[in-house]
């Protein structure tokens, strides 16, 4: 994928699991995130969409 589509996928993905995370509060999950952290769930994420995407063209 185009390096700057993967940065902006991790943005909004580290977004959205910030404002997730937030909105749930810490009485339903033990541990807000750093942003050095959700930077790399972020990033994990993306890297786990970006697999897929790969794959599924393998099969067409």
């Amino acid at each position: 994928m185009d390096p700057r589509t993967v940065s902006k996928l991790e943005q909004k993905f580290q977004e959205a699991m910030i404002d997730i995370l937030v909105n749930m509060g810490l009485k339903k999950v033990p541990l807000l995130p750093s942003q050095t952290t959700a930077h790399l769930m972020a990033k994990a994420a993306v890297t786990v969409y970006e697999a897929a995407v790969e794959n599924n063209q393998r099969e067409v």
